[in-house]
């Protein structure tokens, strides 16, 4: 998939002298927009990733590292303001509201062990088919006035190719499900980051090894053939959605239809998940036959300030496909049985 062009902007061409191929590992970059690069990722010659962890704040060689992802911690809008006299507390705000998101990071060592905290500002290299460029793993972000958040494109997750993931590391998901093909494909979306991760096969029927979550709550959705379940409550939030469909109403992308199947409300915070399927029905770039793209992703809303309307705060991509304009497009159908969830330490198990 080709970047987007705010996920552009936080990739540089990699500067002369600076060398790429220290502790070069083959690994992607996947950012919060939906957008991947692949290649292989070093950080700057002599660099290290440095966290905090609590009190304590470990340094942190490259080749010891599995995985890494960042996740919002904290988001809000926030004005330029000064004081009103010279010696006074009461302030005075001015110019149009901007977005500031702090992250927190969460390092999956080779081990499988884990730390969470807040990464002091890291750059990595990586180099793929287009030649290297420079990903910025922020600590902060501040965007500009009248920005939203949806415009702070950050990398989500860093994963390596090269290590073999230990148990602590995985998950067993444990799938009954009426017609559950070999091509059955399975996919999730981690609340908040909305990181997406991808199961395999394992060894029995109906048995699939998939990334842990590290302690994040996930949206599951199964694909087989033409057909794609995801797991949704089965009590509808219909404010949430009358909110969902008014604020996707006064807004444009690259899809010209889409449709909302679901709204439902994070029970930790304020913010609202919305589940979309979005297709591109008018003429695309693409000359093949198949030319119309579509997704079926996640998309997470916050409540401005003093208001309900909603800001996009980020999305995720459940599936994704592109098909000719005669072809019919998957059909989504919603379960509450894929929505609840059933954990027995690293063994969950969903459906019938």
């Amino acid at each position: 998939m080709k970047l987007s062009f705010i996920a552009s902007c936080l990739l540089l061409v990699f500067g002369a002298g600076a060398s790429a191929d220290a502790q070069a590992r083959p690994g992607k970059v996947e950012f919060s927009d939906g957008a991947t690069l692949a290649g292989n990722i070093s950080p700057t010659p002599g660099g290290e990733l440095k966290i905090q962890a609590g009190k304590d704040i470990r340094v942190l060689a490259l080749d010891q590292v599995r995985e890494i992802r960042l996740t919002p911690e904290h988001e809000e809008m926030q004005r330029k303001w000064r004081f009103r006299e010279a010696g006074q507390t009461a302030k005075e705000f001015f110019g149009d509201p901007y977005p500031v998101r702090s992250l927190q990071t969460t390092v999956t060592l080779s081990d499988g062990a884990t730390l969470s905290g807040h990464l002091y500002t890291t750059v990595l290299y990586v180099e793929g088919e287009d030649g290297t460029r420079k990903v910025i793993l922020p600590a902060k972000q501040t965007g500009n006035e009248g920005d939203s958040f949806k415009s702070l494109v950050f990398p989500a997750r860093i994963s390596f190719a090269d290590a073999t993931a230990p148990g602590e590391a995985t998950v067993t998901l444990r799938v009954n499900w009426p017609g559950l093909a070999a091509g059955t494909q399975i996919a999730a979306l981690t609340r908040g980051e909305l990181v997406r991760l991808e199961a395999t096969r394992g060894g029995a029927t109906g048995e699939f090894k998939m990334p842990s979550p590290l302690g994040h709550e996930v949206f599951l959705a199964l694909k087989t053939g033409g057909r794609i379940v995801v797991g949704w409550p089965a009590s509808p939030d219909a404010k949430a959605l009358a909110q969902v469909r008014q604020a996707m109403a006064n807004s444009e992308d690259f899809f010209d239809q889409r449709r909302v199947f679901g709204a439902v409300r994070d029970p930790a915070g304020a913010d609202i998940y919305s589940l979309v399927f979005a297709v591109r029905k008018g003429k695309t770039t693409l000359e093949e036959t198949r030319s119309q793209p579509w997704r079926l992703e996640i998309l997470r809303w916050k409540t401005e300030e003093g208001s309900e309307r909603l800001m996009l705060a980020g999305q995720g991509y459940l599936f994704r496909g592109i098909g000719a304009a005669s072809e019919a497009v998957p059909a989504v159908e919603l379960s509450d049985k894929l929505w609840r969830i059933r954990k027995d330490g690293g063994v969950w198990s969903v459906g019938e």
